[in-house]
């Protein structure tokens, strides 16, 4: 078990772990298994990350009332605003008999977009003793909105990311905060579309922007400028697969933040 792993399970034992968490990463069984001992850790009813009580038993075979499954339905290709509204319901009642009701939405990115914006305010204003846990192979496919209310832990070796990149993004974000100077975001512009792969630096700036709202990154710029352009960064990627101009793409994602 990776490191990450093993203290996202020791903050779920001392009951610490983050309202909302995204799981990522290239192998979706690695995720499930995580994702099914992050319930037990927060269920077990001898306080472990997971052993053989009869909770996590339950739990291992999908039969435990308090741990909720959300997947893609037969013959459906998205998690239906039916299914969110079920999660959001059932999210409002006390747990049966567990210390924890928690649901784990499977992938993610079939989440449609009604689907993402129904879960939304339950995301800010959680109900007690409720994890979310989200499972997804494309980090980069979720909405920003939601990606900004869930803490993201990448499992699966060394993140697909840039970190000096990711440093000279925030880097520019914070001075654009500290100045105002317009120069600074074209700056920025040109740094990300520059980079060997466009897609995956906008993608990083979305990200850092995501970081940024949810308070992980102090840029100094109003929250609701962040949020608009994580979402242009979003419509920018998808931009990207018909050969629009990086340059004019990333310009857009930055002009929202003025």
């Amino acid at each position: 078990m990776s490191d990450k792993a093993t203290l996202l399970l020791d903050t779920a034992r001392r009951g610490e772990l983050h309202h909302a968490i995204i799981l990522y990463g290239p192998a979706p069984e690695a995720l499930r298994a995580l994702a099914l001992r992050v319930a037990q850790t927060l269920n077990c009813l001898n306080g472990t990350t997971g052993d053989d009580c009869a909770a996590c038993q339950r739990i291992a075979r999908r039969t435990h009332p308090d741990v909720h499954f959300v997947e893609v339905g037969e013959e459906r290709k998205l998690i239906s605003v039916e299914q969110v509204r079920d999660i959001v319901a059932a999210a409002t009642l006390r747990p049966y008999e567990g210390r924890n009701k928690v649901f784990i939405i499977d992938p993610a990115e079939a989440l449609s977009v009604g689907g993402s914006n129904s879960l939304l305010k339950t995301l800010e204003e959680p109900p007690r003793d409720t994890v979310f846990i989200l499972l997804t192979r494309s980090y980069d496919l979720l909405l920003p909105t939601i990606k900004s209310r869930s803490q993201p832990t990448y499992i699966g070796g060394d993140a697909p990311r840039d970190e000096a990149l990711a440093a000279d993004i925030a880097s520019a974000l914070r001075r654009f905060g500290e100045t105002r100077d317009s120069a600074t975001l074209l700056a920025l512009a040109s740094l990300v579309a520059s980079a060997d792969k466009p897609n995956e630096a906008i993608a990083l700036l979305g990200e850092t922007l995501c970081e940024a709202v949810a308070g992980n990154v102090e840029v100094g710029i109003p929250r609701e400028r962040l949020l608009a352009a994580a979402d242009t960064s979003m419509a920018a990627i998808r931009w990207l697969g018909v050969n629009a101009d990086p340059r004019l793409l990333v310009e857009q994602i930055v002009a929202n933040l003025v």
